[in-house]
């Protein structure tokens, strides 16, 4: 098992508004001795192809390679109804070029309006991932539906307590099986999982997901709020969760997805060696199990 690094992460400076180069970013990551990345380019402008070219460039000189990306998603209004699909199509494509395995989808853009229909969620959602599917088939790409939790966006009231679809195990796994193919799959959220599903449950929930399995997000989090904290931070069980992954017979990567914070210039190499540090600790109780 290998460990990988939303690379993202790494592009926010403490205390400035300039984004650190990609290829700094690179060296720190490689310097904390990751190989894997997570990484998703923002494919703007009429150039953008060229620009992702490039970055590919930059990232197999400093010797990673990218394992998934994230396509983008649409539930917080960040794009227009008619900028989202071509951000959405040209990321698929990005992911080709950057050599991707999986290209991880929030399947949530349906919005329920009076109702919530599961019915109607689901042939939305597949009629709406249909077509990147298709592409990720002939691409040797793997569309990996990611298990979500409600987020009580006020944008969105819940109806029933629902509003986000794929929240559910049994919406994620109708997603994942009414494409029944092998360029579906799933990517599990273990923070989700444990807002979702709770600690104890989160379990029983992943031995059901697990033959969909093909890329993860590893973070924690605690009372009930999407933290992404690095493990052993919050109250997720991580050795139950190893162990799971290997009854499983998982053989992708630990993908750590860490969203909030920036540290000090001073304090971020030790801060990747002691995620990589954690990660290798998990990789002992995936051994061990």
């Amino acid at each position: 098992m290998e460990l990988s690094l939303s690379l993202g992460y790494l592009l926010s400076i403490y205390g400035s508004d300039r984004l650190r180069s990609l290829e700094d970013a690179a060296c720190l990551c490689k310097g904390a001795g990751f190989d894997f990345v997570d990484y998703s380019p923002i494919c703007q402008g009429d150039a953008w192809e060229a620009d992702v070219c490039r970055e590919r460039e930059i990232l197999e000189r400093a010797g990673l390679a990218v394992e998934q990306t994230h396509a983008p998603f649409n539930r917080y209004g960040f794009y227009s109804a008619e900028e989202f699909p071509e951000r959405f199509r040209r990321l698929f494509v990005a992911s080709r070029i950057l050599g991707a395995k999986a290209v991880v989808v929030h399947a949530d853009e349906y919005r329920p309006i009076g109702r919530y229909d599961v019915r109607e969620a689901l042939t939305f959602t597949y009629e709406f991932l249909a077509p990147y599917v298709e592409y990720a088939a002939k691409h040797d790409l793997i569309v990996a539906v990611e298990n979500l939790c409600e987020d009580f966006y006020p944008a969105y009231p819940q109806i029933d307590g629902k509003s986000r679809f794929t929240s559910r195990l049994e919406e994620l796994l109708g997603v994942i099986e009414r494409f029944h193919s092998p360029a579906v799959g799933c990517c599990w959220d273990f923070g989700h999982a444990n807002l979702a599903f709770g600690r104890e449950g989160m379990g029983a929930a992943l031995a059901q997901a697990l033959p969909y399995v093909c890329c993860t997000h590893v973070h924690d989090n605690y009372q009930g709020r999407d933290l992404h904290l690095p493990p052993f931070f919050g109250e997720i069980d991580w050795a139950r969760q190893m162990a799971l992954l290997k009854q499983g017979g998982y053989a992708g990567k630990l993908s750590f997805e860490m969203v909030y914070g920036v540290f000090p210039e001073t304090l971020l190499p030790m801060w990747l060696q002691n995620l990589r540090a954690t990660g290798e600790a998990l990789k002992a109780m995936f051994a061990g199990a």
